[in-house]
C-alpha cells in the first residue's frame, strides 16, 4: 500500500485566503509610495500561484514583463490560468525554477524584485536579500512582505479569552520554541519581518522604508463574507490540536469569533 502523500508547506498554505490579505486602497497607497508606475520589469521570488505579483501588476507600466520564480517544481511549471491572467492584461509572464539564495539572473536585470512570506522559510535570508540587491537595477526597488508570526500566539479569541496567565504563557512558549527549533534546523525564521529593515540597511540598501499592512479579517458570525469563508475553510481543514478542534466546534455552532489580527511588514529599499 502506498503511503499517503504529504502536502508541501506551499500546497497547504496557498489557499483562497491569500486573495484577501490586503485592502485595495492600502495597495493603491503603497504603489504610490513605491512609485511602481515607473517600472516595467518585475521578479517575483517564491511566486507560488502568483498571488503577490497579480496584486502588484496593475500598478506597473503597461505591457509589464513579470518573471515568476520558485524552487518547487509544482509552481515553477506555471499554470494556464495564471498565464491567461497576465496575457489578458497585456503583460508577459515567464516561470523559472531557481534558488532564492543563488538567483539565476544577471546583475541589474529587473526594475522591481519582490517576495511575500518567503524569507521566513529560508536558511539564509540575508544571502537572499543580497542576491535581490544584485539583480535589481540601479534606482530599482526591492520590496519584501514578511510577518512576525509569533504575535499570533498571544492573540485572544472566543476559545482562549478566559484562559489563565499560565495557559497563555504556555501557549506563547510553545510557539517560541517551535520558532527556535525551525531556526536551529536552518529552515527559516518565522518572525524575520522584525529583522527585515535592519538587515536591508546592513546590506547597504538605500532609502529603506518599513510599513505595516493594515488589513484585518475578523471572523464574526454569521461568517457571510468571502474572506471569512476562506479563513474558516482553512481552519476546518487544518486542525492540529485541541484548541483547533474547539475552534471548529464553535464555528459549527456559530459562536466562534476573533479580531483577525496579524503583523505583516512591508519593507522596501533601493540600490
Amino acid at each position: 500500500m502506498n503511503a499517503p502523500q504529504t502536502l508541501s508547506h506551499s500546497e497547504t498554505y496557498f489557499h483562497d485566503g491569500r486573495n484577501f490579505w490586503y485592502n485595495e486602497d492600502f495597495l493603491d497607497l503603497m504603489a504610490k509610495r513605491w512609485s511602481l508606475n515607473r517600472y516595467k520589469t518585475m521578479l517575483d521570488i517564491g511566486c507560488g500561484l502568483c498571488h503577490w505579483s497579480k496584486l502588484l501588476l496593475p500598478y506597473l507600466q503597461p505591457e509589464a514583463e513579470v518573471t515568476a520564480m520558485d524552487n518547487d517544481e509544482v509552481w515553477a511549471e506555471g499554470d494556464e490560468q495564471i498565464f491567461d491572467y497576465f496575457e489578458n492584461r497585456s503583460s508577459s509572464l515567464e516561470f523559472v525554477k531557481g534558488d532564492a539564495h543563488r538567483l539565476p539572473f544577471e546583475d541589474d536585470s529587473f526594475d522591481v524584485v519582490t517576495c511575500q512570506t518567503v524569507l521566513i522559510h529560508l536558511k539564509n535570508p540575508e544571502k537572499s536579500l543580497a542576491e535581490m540587491k544584485r539583480v535589481v537595477k540601479p534606482n530599482g526597488i526591492v520590496i519584501c512582505a514578511e510577518p512576525n508570526n509569533l504575535v499570533q500566539a498571544i492573540l485572544k479569541d472566543s476559545v482562549n479569552r478566559k484562559e489563565s496567565i499560565e495557559a497563555t504563557t504556555e501557549r506563547f512558549e510553545s510557539s517560541l520554541s517551535s520558532e527556535h527549533l525551525k531556526q536551529m534546523d536552518k529552515k527559516g525564521h518565522n518572525s524575520f519581518g522584525d529583522l527585515l529593515a535592519g538587515t536591508m540597511t546592513k546590506l547597504g540598501f538605500q532609502n529603506v522604508k518599513s510599513y505595516l499592512n493594515d488589513k484585518l479579517t475578523p471572523i464574526l458570525p454569521p461568517y457571510d463574507k468571502p474572506e471569512q469563508a476562506a479563513a474558516i475553510s482553512f481552519y476546518l481543514n487544518n486542525a492540529e490540536n485541541e484548541a483547533d478542534e474547539l475552534i471548529k466546534q464553535q464555528i459549527e455552532n456559530g459562536t466562534y469569533f476573533n479580531g483577525g489580527g496579524t503583523m505583516m511588514y512591508l519593507v522596501s529599499g533601493q540600490k
